[in-house]
């Protein structure tokens, strides 16, 4: 898989047009359908955004050679990008407490008989 194409599988797997996805990163629309079809390069900012927006492995992203993308790359869906935007306006106690719920229901989960 190539740059583009893995700017593609990254845009498709969070479900986004190019016109949502080439906001998100900073370019514009055209620029984005340039860097998919393999027309030309991302920039370093591009790169970047994709690496912090959509949590990409620049490992995985700037090797040519690295076609499995399930076990070195994550996305980040829709759902769970607004789940963030939601936890970061909270105020730092009810980021706490939210933390701490987590908590519980990963201890529950991991040992769902012990109630």
């Amino acid at each position: 898989m190539n740059l583009g194409e893995k700017v593609r599988f990254i845009r498709k797997s969070n479900d986004l047009n190019q016109k949502e996805f080439a906001l998100r990163v900073g370019v514009s629309q055209g620029t984005l359908s340039d860097i998919e079809r393999g027309v030309c390069l991302p920039s370093c900012e591009t790169i970047s955004a994709l690496r912090i927006k959509f949590n990409c492995d620049l490992n995985w992203l700037l090797d040519e050679e690295g076609t499995d993308s399930s076990s070195t790359q994550t996305t980040i869906t829709n759902e769970e990008l607004k789940l963030l935007d939601s936890i970061r306006s909270l105020p730092p106690r009810e980021k706490e407490e939210l933390l701490e719920i987590i908590h519980i229901k990963l201890r529950k989960n991991k040992y769902p008989n012990t109630d």
